[in-house]
């Protein structure tokens, strides 16, 4: 039996497979303590771990981000939110992070850390000597990150070079996009570290993020990530996390209308990007009224009246339906592109149309296009007629569910929880 430490971002998407792998390791017969917000607590205490929540400068409710920093707010969706998110969201929790985490290992001896890709609180312990240190684990919950002479520079969503002029062209534009668009982020970074007398980071951040750590485990399959003759070698591909099946769920009254012979089309903006359900839930409602589908909406948290058009009457909607049960009914899912959604889907051989700008959704959508898996749009606010011509596409081309099938097999062939526990008991020496 090991001691884990799992330090999570706390947010959703970057918590849930934490969660998972909390479970995991403890049904395993581990100990197993977690470091991310209180807002997180009941979740993780309902496993059986100890809970050991952020220092109060940081222990922040991800759903009032505007609140504590209402000057994001006014930047430009895209690169500038996304600066400063990294400097103020991510760098400068890293002090009260490693504060936190040394602490911890202070109470306890811990065994190694697993963390998700965007918790930096663990880079001071990575820059240090490898030999005074436990090892530190990352779990690949976006699409990955790494610069590579055979991909464009990642935010950019252009997909891999074909030619050689492609190639130069996308090495200059990295060159100059890690100097002048993340230039700043980067020096924010360093001294951040180097006030908590740690070294500059090697390579630049996203890369630094990935190559760190002594593992990197991506929550996909290689089929879905565009192939790198250059791939760090402590990458490694264990399939998508799932979440845990569905327990108490009571069916809404609409529930069996989903196992007639209608299509069936779910809509969803995910658990983050949903305050403004005119992107992607209203139009989708509206365009796809007179069809002979049925279409469920799924708010992800706000209430049902946050919908900004009346429901027609093809269409069903709820604040949450577990996705376990609900995708095995769905033909074709309308998202804005969080990684674990579009997973689970393509898990399933359900094919996509994605839309979405927020944080690296664009990437995600540009790799769904590429894998010919669905259909990626290209625009955070597509029109109805967008999304009406792009459902109905998915429907009825069969390649794009052919393409969604072939993944779906490809990660029925990965096994990621028993795949990350193998790997911190292979580093501690523990069996489960």
């Amino acid at each position: 039996m090991s001691r884990f430490l799992i330090a999570g971002t706390p947010v959703p998407g970057h918590i849930a497979p934490l969660l998972a792998v909390c479970r995991h390791l403890i049904d395993r017969g581990h100990d197993v303590v977690v470091h991310t917000a209180s807002l997180f607590r009941e979740r993780f205490e309902a496993t059986g771990a100890r809970f050991v929540p952020f220092r109060p400068e940081i222990d922040l409710d991800y759903r009032r981000l505007d609140e504590y920093f209402p000057e994001r707010a006014q930047l430009p969706a895209g690169p500038p939110q996304l600066a400063f998110g990294l400097k103020h969201l991510f760098a400068d929790a890293i002090a009260p992070q490693y504060a936190g985490i040394r602490d911890i290992m202070r109470d306890a001896p811990v065994d190694a850390i697993v963390i998700d890709t965007m918790f930096c609180g663990v880079m001071p312990f990575l820059l240090g000597p490898r030999d005074a240190r436990i090892p530190v684990v990352s779990l690949g919950i976006t699409a990955l990150a790494r610069s590579s002479v055979d991909t464009a520079f990642f935010g950019t969503a252009m997909l891999p070079p074909t030619t050689p002029a492609a190639r130069v062209r996308n090495e200059a534009m990295t060159r100059y996009l890690q100097q002048n668009l993340y230039g700043e982020v980067q020096d924010h970074f360093n001294a951040v570290l180097a006030a908590q007398g740690s070294p500059a980071l090697p390579e630049f951040l996203f890369d630094s993020l990935i190559t760190l750590p002594d593992l990197y485990l991506q929550l996909t399959t290689e089929r879905f990530e565009y192939p790198r003759s250059d791939m760090p070698g402590n990458v490694r591909f264990i399939g998508p996390l799932l979440p845990p099946p569905a327990r108490d769920f009571e069916p809404p009254p609409w529930w069996g209308e989903l196992d007639a012979e209608k299509p069936v089309v779910l809509v969803t903006q995910g658990t983050l990007a949903n305050t403004d359900l005119t992107q992607l839930v209203g139009p989708t409602l509206t365009a796809l009224a007179d069809e002979d589908v049925i279409v469920v909406a799924t708010t992800g948290g706000p209430k049902l009246e946050a919908i900004p058009v009346a429901l027609p009457g093809n269409a069903r909607a709820a604040v949450f339906v577990p996705f376990d049960l609900l995708l095995p009914k769905v033909s074709v899912m309308v998202t804005n592109g969080g990684y674990g959604a579009v997973n689970h889907a393509l898990s399933l051989g359900v094919p996509l149309v994605v839309a979405g700008d927020s944080e690296e959704k664009p990437e995600i959508a540009a790799r769904v296009a590429w894998a010919g898996a669905g259909i990626n749009l290209e625009t955070p606010r597509p029109s109805p007629e967008q999304i009406g011509d792009a459902v109905l596409t998915a429907l009825t081309d069969p390649g794009y569910r052919r393409r969604a099938q072939a993944l779906r097999d490809d990660f029925a062939r990965t096994n990621a929880l028993d795949a990350i526990a193998s790997a911190v008991e292979e580093f501690t020496g523990a069996h489960g």
